[in-house]
């Protein structure tokens, strides 16, 4: 009878396989991203008003790309729900 180890042998962390598992990815990046960018801007841009406008932008064009990306996969997902209908 071979000895079993006392230690527990590692389990890895997985995430199941899903067509939105980039776009996760892309909104960890971009909340990540945003907070480094309000310290920039504080620092580099003296107007509150400026400093308002270059933040809003900054989370409005990383809002769009995040509902553009995940957009785009729903219509994919949607041509191969149609393709798999028409088959049969």
């Amino acid at each position: 009878m071979p000895k079993q180890s006392i230690t527990r042998k590692r389990r890895s962390i997985t995430v199941a396989a899903s067509p939105f598992n980039q776009v996760k990815f892309e909104l960890g990046v971009v909340l990540v991203m945003l907070p480094l960018v309000w310290l920039v801007v504080g620092r580099l841009v003296a107007s509150p008003v400026l400093q308002f406008a270059v933040l809003f932008g900054v989370a409005s064009f990383a809002a769009g790309w995040l509902v553009m990306r995940t957009r785009n996969i729903l219509k994919k997902l949607e041509k191969g729900r149609h393709r798999e209908a028409r088959q049969e």
